[in-house]
């Protein structure tokens, strides 16, 4: 029983698949070519212009780029002028630092060669007082 409802039912699926009506419609092939050629024109006109359109992005990019450069070319030179004045303030203050440095040891330098001349100037009595 089980496999005669089972061939009833594939008998009126596939009945119905017979006697249903196809979706396709057919068209005539100079009306299909008639339509792609102005789909065609359509994209062609939408790439031109979408190339276009890059075409003058790249070219306002470029301008842009070209006064970014001058711009950084400016800004190089003002941070090589930079450099040049803390390279002379640092060289100024490492002068500064030695001639501090000179007059803070100048003192105890100029009592130690005093003391040196002292004790070179020793006369004839001296050199008996050690015999």
């Amino acid at each position: 029983m089980k496999k005669f409802f089972t061939a009833l039912l594939l008998i009126f699926t596939l009945a119905s698949e017979s006697y249903a009506e196809s979706g396709d419609i057919y068209v005539r092939q100079d009306v299909f070519d008639a339509k792609m050629e102005a789909l065609f024109s359509r994209l062609d006109a939408k790439i031109d212009t979408a190339i276009n359109d890059l075409k003058a992005e790249i070219g306002e990019l470029r301008g842009d780029i070209k006064a970014l450069s001058a711009r950084m070319d400016g800004f190089e030179r003002r941070l090589d002028s930079m450099d040049k004045r803390i390279d002379f303030m640092s060289n100024f203050l490492y002068y500064i630092l030695v001639l501090l440095a000179a007059l803070i040891i100048l003192p105890p330098v100029s009592r130690w060669f005093e003391a040196q001349k002292e004790t070179k100037n020793f006369t004839l009595d001296d050199v008996r007082k050690f015999r």
